[in-house]
């Protein structure tokens, strides 16, 4: 079994190519699970606590966007949100979302600047270790306003690099400019993988907007 740093490592090596993304997730979505949680990527943690600050209605319609093998979906559904659909384009992964049991609808589908999904449809869409250089790309932001809801909640984890270096910034800053959005708050900036020695260099924020 290849570990947590080598598959990193290959995803990166991708560099946003989707057929080999889609590849390698399904290769890696039986053991993702187990090496996500022993990685102590406290992200997952920290957006259900935003959750539960800034979305506090238990029937909002949520949408888990790169949903994953639906470890988001699970700990959410064991909060007490029921009202939940998850998207994700590798197969791999959405066999393992489904055996959790916890989505309303799956949909096969990439993040991106335009999703097939109809507009205002969510209160709160959450995209958890997905916008990022090499998966989604910061124009990836503007398909999860369109499916938000004027008043809902956005909230997503955000790599220190991808705001440096690779677009997210200034997209994201833009859209604050535009009216577009407004933030509600953001963590402090967090280790993603702090039992990694390889991948100890990676920070993380989650933060929360507000669509306007």
């Amino acid at each position: 079994m290849a570990d947590l740093e080598t598959w990193l490592e290959r995803v990166y090596q991708a560099d946003g190519d989707r057929a080999t993304l889609d590849r390698l997730y399904d290769e890696w979505a039986r053991d993702y699970d187990q090496q996500l949680w022993a990685s102590g990527n406290p992200y997952i943690a920290i957006l259900l606590g935003f959750t539960g600050r800034f979305v506090p209605d238990f029937d909002a319609r949520i949408l888990d966007a790169g949903c994953g093998t639906g470890n988001m979906g699970l700990l959410l559904q064991q909060m007490g949100y029921d009202n939940i659909d998850g998207l994700e384009p590798a197969e791999g992964m959405l066999e393992m979302a489904r055996k959790k049991s916890v989505y309303r609808n799956l949909y096969p589908l990439y993040l991106d600047s335009t999703i097939d999904l109809p507009a205002a449809g969510y209160d709160a869409v959450i995209a958890a270790g997905v916008l990022t250089h090499g998966h989604a790309p910061p124009q990836a932001i503007d398909g999860i306003l369109s499916l938000t809801r004027p008043g809902g909640v956005i909230l997503f984890s955000l790599s220190q690099i991808a705001w440096d270096d690779h677009g997210f910034r200034e997209r994201i800053e833009a859209l604050e400019q535009a009216g577009a959005w407004t933030r509600l708050g953001r963590s402090r900036l967090f280790r993603t993988y702090p039992f990694s020695e390889r991948e100890a260099h990676l920070r993380h924020w989650v933060l929360a907007y507000t669509r306007t």
